[in-house]
């Protein structure tokens, strides 16, 4: 008889033990898990320059705000119900020159300015405008002009420094 009641007390416990542990995986992954998120085709809005238009630009921008969005541990699903619209705005090179005899100070800051809309259920919830530049100083002792085009290093470091200040301004 002892023998009986200890094999039922264990397996009692052990089915109630099993449901604790169940309904903890379940309230877990319910409360926090992450929703996915579908990042739709980014819009290039530039209107003049050399990257008006460009596709490719706006294939870059949507690879980094993908990465960007998985790294915050959210799913990506094109069907998923809540989206990120991003556009770009303003692409530009501001360059600043400062001569003092032969010597050369040349200052080149890639400029860009993004709108990210937050979309949950086609309603609009947030709306961000981010703006952000990365910079190249050059000295010299001879007057070299590049014509204020696009150095790749600071394009994509400034569309990095974009797109992770709109997620994280998003998000």
């Amino acid at each position: 008889m002892p023998l009986l009641f200890k094999i039922t007390a264990f397996l009692a416990s052990l089915i109630i033990g099993s449901g604790f542990l169940i309904q903890t995986i379940f309230l877990y992954k319910h409360f926090n898990e992450k929703e996915d998120i579908a990042v739709m085709p980014v819009e290039n809005r530039v209107q003049i320059g050399a990257l008006a238009g460009n596709r490719s630009l706006e294939f870059g921008v949507k690879n980094i705000l993908e990465e960007l969005i998985s790294e915050k541990g959210h799913g990506l699903d094109d069907n998923a119900v809540s989206q990120v619209k991003v556009e770009i705005l303003f692409l530009d090179v501001l360059k600043t020159q400062s001569n003092l005899s032969v010597f050369h100070s040349n200052k080149e800051a890639v400029v860009i300015r993004l709108r990210g809309k937050f979309i949950v259920k086609g309603k609009v919830i947030k709306t961000v405008i981010v703006e952000e530049q990365a910079e190249e100083v050059s000295m010299s002792t001879l007057l070299i002009d590049e014509g204020g085009k696009f150095n790749q290093t600071n394009l994509s470091t400034a569309l990095k420094k974009a797109s992770d200040s709109l997620i994280n301004k998003l998000l």
